[in-house]
């Protein structure tokens, strides 16, 4: 009986050992995980700041270029209308010369 004992207790503990083990492999594996999950989030904050950035610039890029357009447009307009009157009035003086 002794050694039925023995054995048990031998078991047992190897069982305890074979748990302990299997949940400090398990313990590390998911620490391990969690740093990796940490790295992976940290990087991908940065991508998001610097999207954001670059976002920011394209915006003040593109509103810059939108007030040049405006105001190319707005002078062009200016300067027709000048020549369309210029015209008019040319024609006006040759419709009263005739």
């Amino acid at each position: 009986m002794n050694t039925s004992q023995n054995l048990n207790g031998t078991m047992a503990s190897q069982g305890s050992n074979n748990n302990t083990a299997n949940l400090k492999g398990k313990l590390q594996a998911l620490e391990e995980m969690i740093l990796q999950l940490a790295d992976e989030l940290q990087y991908h904050k940065k991508e998001v700041q610097v999207l954001r950035s670059e976002k920011e610039t394209l915006e003040s890029v593109l509103t810059m270029k939108t007030q040049d357009v405006r105001k190319t447009l707005t002078n062009e307009n200016f300067k027709v209308e000048e020549e369309m009157k210029r015209h008019y009035a040319h024609q006006k003086a040759e419709n009263s010369r005739i």
